[in-house]
């Protein structure tokens, strides 16, 4: 594996009357110097680009449109950040321990609103549906009654079957 990550070829071509070392060394100069170019252009673009999701309330409260609030439970935030990054919006989590359960309030900015609305919607069928979904402990507790019923069924046919050959 690391010999294919350490082995990479470059083509590099060039036109000059006379090869001779220099030349081939001010190709190869100038080959790199375009590369570096190539890749800090590309960093800069990266650093420039917004980034979506989570950020902390004072870099939302920078972005220029006003931002919504809604109180949330704990659970289930990380659900959130994923579909909120589909959706590109950007949102804050801010919790206020005043209270003796702490509320935590969500502040929010997307480009639409109907684009938060899409974003909200999906958030809360997802809730919705691990809210419904039975737990593991509840799935295992069930399939343990089924089988002990089967074990009673089997060992009364068992007794039956020899009752009936005596």
């Amino acid at each position: 594996m690391e010999e294919e990550v350490n082995q990479r070829v470059v083509s590099v071509s060039f036109n000059t009357g006379r090869m001779t070392a220099g030349v081939v060394a001010r190709a190869m100069a100038g080959f790199i110097a375009a590369e570096h170019q190539r890749l800090n252009q590309h960093a800069t673009e990266r650093r420039e680009t917004p980034k979506h999701g989570k950020m902390t309330l004072q870099k939302l409260m920078d972005q220029d449109a006003g931002a919504e609030k809604v109180e949330i439970e704990n659970s289930g935030l990380k659900s959130f950040d994923k579909i909120a990054r589909k959706y590109h919006v950007d949102y804050a989590i801010k919790k206020d321990s005043g209270e003796d359960p702490p509320k935590y309030y969500l502040f929010f900015k997307a480009r639409d609103k109907d684009v938060m609305g899409m974003a909200f919607k999906e958030y809360m069928d997802s809730v919705k549906k691990q809210k419904e979904k039975e737990s593991m402990k509840e799935k295992i507790q069930k399939n343990k009654e089924k089988s002990k019923q089967l074990d009673m069924k089997r060992a009364k046919d068992k007794n039956r079957r020899k009752e009936r050959s005596l």
